[in-house]
């Protein structure tokens, strides 16, 4: 009985310094969601290694993690992959342990991306907007310390609605982008996208892509940017 209780009030007295020290603190949690575009043959797709690197746990191996992938396709519903992993006390945890999960983790996301990129790359239409207008939302929702969102697509919306393949509409997203905006907002309006980081990642083939591109991703930049996101356009991860 007195082993128990010596045993009880060591416990006490550790989860006190612990309390008052403030080691039980939990670490940071990073969240992050991937829109792949396979309505059209990309030549930048998401890569694990330099996904798991946004996570940080180089520097933190506690840290928390939630990773979501989304395909677009010629549909505003599609199927959603996702895995995580839960943020850990440092002091009160195995690291042997936590390195395990870690790594469990790390093979979900590999898994992942190698499931969705064994998708039939390929649509006549293409519903761009709507997922990542969902996906933004969400996040927004997100109790997560950092929230990324990376986009690998051209952004060429082609449905019945509107279609930027069209030279007409392409042109009014150039000089009337608001008038998109407010179209787009009706089927969805986007939540404070403050604290989410959004990168646009592509790169076009020749002059022509580079062209469209250049209009459709400052388009986006300027709307996801007015909800409070910060937005980079870009080759790849930085």
């Amino acid at each position: 009985m007195k082993t128990i209780l010596y045993v009880f009030l060591i416990i006490a007295g550790i989860s006190l310094i612990v309390s008052c020290t403030g080691l039980n603190t939990s670490s940071e949690s990073t969240e992050v969601v991937i829109i792949r575009d396979i309505t059209d043959t990309m030549a930048v797709t998401p890569n694990a290694e330099e996904i798991t690197r946004l996570y940080g746990f180089d520097g933190d191996l506690w840290r928390g993690g939630n990773f979501r992938l989304v395909n677009l396709t010629d549909v505003s519903i599609n199927k959603i992959f996702q895995t995580k992993i839960e943020s850990e006390n440092q002091w009160l945890s195995n690291k042997f342990k936590r390195k395990e999960r870690l790594e469990g983790f790390y093979q979900d996301i590999e898994k992942i991306l190698s499931e969705a990129a064994s998708e039939k790359i390929g649509k006549e239409h293409s519903s761009i907007y709507l997922p990542i207008a969902k996906e933004l939302n969400k996040l927004s929702e997100s109790t997560a310390d950092n929230k990324v969102l990376l986009v690998y697509s051209d952004l060429l919306e082609n449905t019945d609605r509107i279609s930027f393949y069209d030279k007409s509409t392409l042109e009014l997203l150039d000089t009337v982008p608001q008038t998109i905006g407010k179209e787009f907002e009706r089927q969805m309006e986007l939540k404070n996208l403050s604290g989410i980081r959004i990168c646009l990642i592509y790169q076009p083939a020749d002059m022509k892509q580079d062209e469209a591109y250049k209009i459709v991703s400052a388009f986006y930049k300027n709307l996801f940017e007015s909800k409070g996101a910060s937005v980079e356009i870009v080759a790849s991860i930085n």
